[in-house]
């Protein structure tokens, strides 16, 4: 499956909710899919497997994956010891680029990926440019010691981002320490994991 070119406002409008919780959003006005009979889709039913595909879109379209890449994702994470929903969260919340939006360095999981590709991040000291990038208990993610790295990071404020508890913080030196794996409570609450598990079981 080819990269989204289309709008990012669409896919929240499709899934009928904010997804990136980013302001002005159409969605929260319009909740519907695009188009003259839109609104007549708002209630339309659905069934099993449309709820699961649906979850399982809702998902990838957060962390900006293919369908390739997603599979192969959840496919690591069901030969993973213990559960196996809340192992596939953890490895698409420990993938670098994640990190890089969850530290505020970037406003858009979309400018995280960019940023990596573009080699302003380093991990344990080391430039990777590797957006998928499986971060561990331990690594740390850091700004390049450059001004034009520097530079994105202070335009995109992120003194004030809202860190989660699994990532430990120095502002002053912009960098971010894993210091444990995510819970449940860190991911957004409309996720629903179990259904996905259930699509790729059928």
């Amino acid at each position: 499956m080819a990269t989204y070119r289309g709008r990012k406002n669409d896919i929240c409008r499709k899934v009928g909710f904010n997804i990136w919780g980013q302001a002005n959003c159409p969605s929260s006005k319009r909740p519907y899919p695009t188009g003259q009979h839109g609104p007549n889709q708002r209630d339309r039913r659905t069934s099993e497997y449309g709820e699961q595909l649906l979850a399982k879109q809702v998902i990838r379209r957060y962390y900006h994956m293919l369908e390739k890449q997603f599979y192969r994702t959840f496919g690591r994470a069901r030969r993973m010891h213990g559960d196996t929903s809340l192992n596939f969260l953890r490895l698409l919340e420990l993938r670098l680029a994640t990190a890089v939006w969850r530290l505020g360095y970037a406003k858009t999981v979309f400018q995280a990926r960019q940023m990596v590709v573009h080699c302003h991040i380093l991990v344990n000291g080391q430039i990777v440019n590797v957006p998928s990038y499986t971060l561990k208990v331990g690594d740390v993610i850091s700004v390049r010691d450059r001004d034009s790295s520097k530079g994105i990071a202070r335009m995109n404020h992120y003194e004030g981002a809202p860190v989660p508890a699994y990532i430990e913080v120095d502002v002053p030196g912009m960098t971010g320490k894993i210091i444990a794996l995510p819970e449940r409570e860190d991911f957004p609450k409309f996720f629903e994991e179990q259904k996905v598990v259930e699509f790729y079981a059928r």
